[in-house]
């Protein structure tokens, strides 16, 4: 790297050019000995114009040695404003210094500017703050800060109480119990003895921890030793499995120090821990440590499908609210106990095509039918991440604006499986509608087992004089309001159908 004969006077006399420039620094010198070329990349908090910035140049060109053919200058105007210091302050540990991570979120840096000084200051837990201190990254953070920005910087740390409780009573931990999660597991060869002979060999997929206790294993991919202010020594350790990573601490014993202390990156360990939160975060607490092999033939095993959750999240049902139909919820003969056995949903998807595996979901219509009645309605429009063509929205009235701001199916998804739960699904054509409920729902690991009945099916069956069994033909036959293609609208026409024909079963099978 070729430098200036003298930084600090070169710098001087630049900055005595004029007022404006006595906070500017030079940043950085790019040479290209191909070109013969040299940049000067200075930064200033104030704007430079173009006269002041040809002196500057001058002052350049007299400094550099006569072998460049070319010398260029480059001035850029950056103001120590506080949220782009704490902006730059967190990207700068998180690449220099991940270790950190597990102390530190963005929020937990804050600054202030005095004049030309910025005051920053990191909220750390005791632990988190005598590491940056002691390994020098918050001195590292303060040469960067300084470099990158037109003003002189101190920093400080504030500390937070420790969090490493886990609330049991939360809803992902309640529904992670609920859903009686199976395990996919790793079985680890020559355990070597650190902390317990009786933890065995096998561990689950760090893909699949949930919190609480946990066994598993991996490689280390980053180790870390630290002291709690008292001096205690724990470290931190980072491990990957292949299916996922993990972090946390693990607080050393007198007869494990050592041992703990001879792994590096790349050793293969199994553990047993605790994964819950720590600072908003989840963090895997090792409590025993062994050594082992992981296995070189391990192959991933596919996910287990998941199953609807507790509670509702973004969608939620609502009160049925049907139109008066004659003969379909006045009707006062006995109605089948195949109807009011069952909890059915009847659902209809609207969507950007027919071709489910090259189309996306609009609109989610669906009403629940207990005890013969119809009870509640669940309906949704999806941004569908598919286009939407003009054949498309003159069918269903649904357009790229209506759906711009809905949720996409992801988010719907789990919600609708809840309202389907434990329930007959009914459609019109129901492999048309399934088979685009399958598909997303395979997408985002979920499971669907419900039993299916088809209404086009039935009315073929129990309605053989009509002509036609579309759903507008069955609706004019029943004496159904009904307006066409959009899902709610077909969801209620449809359950309407359904109670008709389901008494006309019923009244076949008498006879």
């Amino acid at each position: 790297m070729y430098t200036v004969k003298n930084s600090t006077e070169f710098l001087a006399e630049i900055t005595a050019l004029d007022e404006k420039l006595k906070d500017l620094k030079l940043n950085s010198v790019e040479v290209d000995k191909e070109k013969n070329s040299v940049v000067y990349n200075f930064i200033c908090d104030k704007a430079v114009g173009a006269d002041l910035k040809e002196r500057i140049l001058d002052v350049c060109e007299k400094n550099t040695a006569r072998i460049f053919a070319s010398v260029a200058v480059n001035i850029t105007k950056i103001v120590s404003n506080g949220d782009l210091v704490n902006r730059a302050a967190f990207k700068f540990l998180k690449e220099n210094y991940p270790s950190v991570s597990i102390f530190l979120d963005e929020d937990d840096i804050t600054s202030t500017v005095d004049g030309n000084l910025v005051k920053y200051k990191l909220r750390l837990t005791k632990d988190g703050a005598e590491y940056v201190v002691k390994n020098g990254a918050m001195k590292k953070l303060t040469e960067y800060l300084s470099k990158n920005f037109c003003s002189e910087f101190a920093g400080s740390t504030e500390i937070k109480p420790d969090n490493l409780s886990v609330n049991l009573l939360s809803e992902d931990v309640f529904e992670g119990e609920l859903e009686k999660i199976e395990y996919r597991t790793i079985k680890v060869k020559d355990v070597m003895v650190i902390d317990d002979a009786a933890m065995g060999d096998l561990a689950v997929y760090i893909e699949d921890m949930t919190d609480g206790p946990q066994t598993i294993c991996g490689r280390i991919t980053e180790i870390t030793e630290r002291e709690t202010k008292t001096g205690k020594p724990f470290f931190v350790i980072y491990l990957n499995d292949t299916t996922g990573m993990t972090g946390g601490v693990y607080f050393t014993k007198k007869n494990t120090y050592h041992k703990i202390k001879e792994l590096q990156a790349g050793d293969a360990i199994i553990a047993r821990g605790t994964l819950g939160e720590y600072n908003g975060r989840r963090s895997f607490t090792f409590d025993k440590i062994n050594g082992c092999t992981f296995p070189d033939d391990f192959v991933k095993k596919g996910r287990r499908k998941k199953t609807a959750p507790r509670n509702y999240k973004l969608i939620f049902p609502e009160p049925a609210n049907t139109v008066k139909v004659s003969t379909v919820f006045d009707y006062n003969a006995v109605l089948p106990e195949e109807l009011t056995g069952k909890t059915y949903v009847v659902f209809d998807f609207e969507t950007t095509g027919t071709d489910f595996m090259n189309n996306g979901i609009t609109e989610i219509g669906a009403v629940k039918i207990v005890n013969g009645k119809i009870t509640e309605q669940f309906t949704t429009l999806v941004h569908p991440d598919y286009p939407i063509s003009q054949e498309i929205i003159n069918i269903t009235g649904i357009t790229p604006e209506m759906v711009k701001d809905a949720p996409k199916i992801d988010k719907v998804l789990p919600d609708f499986l809840k309202f389907i739960e434990y329930s007959v699904i009914v459609a019109h054509n129901a492999p048309f509608d399934t088979s685009f409920l399958r598909r997303f729902a395979n997408e985002n690991d979920y499971e669907v087992n419900n039993a299916v009945l088809d209404t086009l099916d039935m009315s073929r069956r129990l309605l053989p004089a009509l002509r036609h069994h579309d759903l507008k033909t069955i609706a004019d036959y029943f004496g159904i309001v009904f307006h066409h293609h959009r899902a709610l609208s077909d969801a209620y026409a449809t359950a309407e159908a359904f109670i008709e024909l389901m008494k006309i079963k019923y009244k076949n099978e008498k006879e």
